[in-house]
């Protein structure tokens, strides 16, 4: 029985040796205090100063800073009320129609509206008749409906895109003049 006793005190003795043991509480550093958070879970870092000028025989010289070169003025906006130099040769313009607005557009692309009386058929025919007779050829793309149409032209590197729709407020017909020169594709077509 003695040794039944003595043998159950030193399984006991050394089932609890790790505990007794363990030094890993000693030599674990405290862990860092916990930063405030701010909205929607943010840390807020410290800050540091700003790097101060050297002091140089007890004088403060100042950093030296670039001079930035003056930004580029933007484009000159197109004249509102007459058609641009640029617009293409041989497309007509409507009689008794007046600029409604110029504007460059992305790739180097123009755009002109006009603003003018009569029905959406006859402007349609007076552009499609009086291109083709001006060289740029049969339209490349057309659509005709009542109040609105459409017609492409291409002369050379020029593509000319006409639409035509009729403004619900005054009635007028509003024509689009977009041209633009055709560039190469920068990859090969499939």
């Amino acid at each position: 029985m003695m040794i039944r006793r003595s043998f159950v005190l030193t399984v006991m003795a050394v089932a609890l040796l790790p505990f007794s043991s363990c030094t890993c509480r000693e030599s674990t550093p405290e862990p860092p205090a916990k930063l405030s958070s701010g909205g929607f879970g943010a840390i807020v870092t410290p800050r540091k100063l700003p790097n101060l000028p050297d002091q140089k025989n007890g004088k403060i010289e100042a950093p030296v800073v670039e001079a930035k070169p003056a930004p580029t003025p933007p484009p000159a906006l197109p004249d509102q009320n007459t058609v641009p130099d640029s617009f293409p040769e041989g497309v007509p313009i409507p009689e008794h129609s007046e600029v409604m607005a110029v504007q460059n557009l992305a790739n180097g692309a123009n755009n002109v509206v006009f603003a003018t009386e009569g029905e959406s058929s006859q402007i349609f025919d007076l552009y499609k008749g009086s291109m083709e007779k001006s060289g740029w050829g049969a339209p490349t793309q057309q659509y005709q409906a009542k109040d609105q149409s459409f017609l492409t032209f291409k002369k050379g590197n020029t593509i000319t895109n006409i639409s035509v729709t009729k403004d619900p407020k005054t009635g007028r017909r509003i024509v689009a003049v977009m041209y633009y020169e055709e560039k190469p594709l920068p990859f090969a077509e499939f």
